[in-house]
């Protein structure tokens, strides 16, 4: 029990996510919010481990600033989002834009940065503008994902992991995000250090582009629970998370699967199939949840035990994240 929040569950049948509200009205403030996050910072760990994602809801939040005061008392620090190919824009500090990836098309369930060495632990949401229609942000437990993978892909997955590969620019007129932007630095040899430490292999190719892979292991256990989960990215960077149409033309213009800004491979270099692709993002969407974000709410979610997208949307839709 909490002295500080009221507990519900947004549906019966789904423990995810646990809804946080002001147990005192009088006490729903951003200072009252904040008191209570330190106050109760064992509590709400554990609900967070259980749970996979808590909603805070009702307290008063309007702004960025708002904002990142809150995520600053939910993470023990905020993290720049260096090696993250969403298009994102810093708001203050370390707090984005959710991806500004377009808005009539759906983001495909994921772990952040699952594909990096050290993926933040934490991922928070706030929403400053909910959309006139659609917007929301679907997560999925990812040990029920790794419970209902059929057995045989799974271990073929955890066997061999996920072989990642990125072509990055040196100028916005190329596609995708730069390097620059990726590593959040004009400096090559910054980004050579990040990458040697972070046990990538790279290659400058010609006319600047930044080439580079790593492989990373598709499943994980969660360091506190012990769960095992599925964490990978292969259902986003593989090019069958297109249209027949966009894939087409992006092979076209970039010259071939090895060129494009993004594709991944089984960890020993083999070709994932689209029908191994199709399965892992149907058991994803299996699991979805899907809620309608509301003006000032706050969602954090355990990134190693919590997938998340985005679904399309209409009108002014402004979702701001923080991790660490």
């Amino acid at each position: 029990m909490s002295d500080f929040f009221q507990t519900e569950q947004l549906s019966d049948d789904n423990p995810l996510p646990l809804v946080l509200r002001p147990a005192d009205p009088r006490r729903a403030g951003r200072r009252d919010l904040l008191k209570a996050l330190k106050a109760e910072s064992a509590w709400l760990e554990e609900r967070l481990l259980e749970h996979g994602g808590l909603l805070f809801r009702d307290f008063g939040l309007t702004s960025p600033k708002d904002f990142e005061k809150v995520a600053g008392g939910l993470l023990p620090a905020l993290k720049p989002y260096v090696e993250g190919q969403s298009p994102r824009t810093k708001v203050r500090g370390n707090v984005y834009t959710s991806t500004e990836y377009p808005k009539q098309l759906r983001v495909t369930m994921h772990s952040e940065l699952s594909y990096a060495k050290a993926p933040p632990s934490k991922l928070v949401f706030f929403c400053e503008t909910e959309a006139s229609e659609g917007g929301e942000t679907p997560i999925a437990d990812c040990r029920a994902v790794y419970r209902d993978m059929p057995t045989e892909l799974r271990e073929k997955f955890e066997k061999l992991g996920v072989k990642y590969v990125k072509n990055m620019p040196d100028t916005e007129k190329g596609l995708g995000k730069t390097w620059m932007d990726h590593y959040e630095t004009k400096d090559p040899k910054k980004v050579e250090r990040y990458l040697a430490e972070n046990d990538m292999t790279w290659e400058w190719l010609p006319g600047g582009v930044l080439r580079t892979e790593s492989v990373r292991p598709a499943v994980r256990k969660h360091p506190r629970s012990g769960d095992t989960v599925w964490y990978n990215q292969s259902n986003l960077w593989h090019v069958s998370n297109f249209e027949a149409q966009r894939r087409d033309a992006l092979l076209q213009i970039c010259g071939g699967e090895d060129r494009l800004p993004t594709h991944c491979y089984f960890g020993d270099g083999s070709p994932m199939s689209d029908e191994e692709l199709d399965t892992v993002r149907k058991v994803m969407w299996d699991n979805a949840v899907i809620f309608p974000w509301r003006q000032g709410d706050v969602l954090v979610i355990d990134n190693i035990l919590c997938l998340h997208g985005r679904m399309p949307f209409d009108g002014p839709r402004k979702v701001l994240v923080a991790m660490g």
